[in-house]
């Protein structure tokens, strides 16, 4: 009996830590998506914008799998409505950030355009978000995601 009391604590107590680790983990990529995403300060340069432009195709990727799931009726309403959110987020604060943060030289026009780039994203994003159960919507949005961010 004393045997099945331990096994049943150790049980428990791991069951109380996969909670709290994958809490830590998902803290620790929030952390890291803002740093990356949410740093409105400094100059734009050559590297900067390489960077940037980078991930604002993976967002118009990510939001054309999401779109296609919607599309097809694989996904559920509420996890397209949230994952669209999110991307759409994510994208007009690069708008934001890129529409406004000084820029080296030369590079503004390249800057601007991005910023314009991410606000149509950002747009786009906010159609799936709106209509997360139109599966013509769907099928709509994933052609246009797919070309924006040139997806493999």
């Amino acid at each position: 009996m004393s045997r099945r009391t331990a096994s049943s604590k150790k049980i428990r107590v791991g069951s109380l830590w996969r909670p709290l680790a994958l809490t830590r983990r998902c803290f620790a990529s929030a952390v890291a998506v803002l740093a990356l995403a949410g740093c409105n300060g400094g100059i734009v340069d050559r590297h900067a914008l390489t960077n940037d432009s980078s991930t604002l195709d993976s967002i118009a990727c990510e939001g054309a799998i999401v779109a296609n799931g919607v599309a097809r009726g694989r996904t559920t309403v509420y996890f397209a409505r949230e994952q669209a959110e999110e991307l759409m987020n994510q994208a007009a604060n690069f708008a934001d950030a890129l529409a406004r943060r000084p820029t080296a030289a030369g590079l503004e026009t390249r800057v601007r355009a991005k910023a314009k780039y991410a606000a149509e994203l950002a747009t786009l994003l906010r159609r799936l978000h709106d209509h997360p159960g139109d599966r013509a919507t769907g099928a709509t949005l994933e052609r246009a995601l797919d070309k924006a961010g040139r997806c493999p």
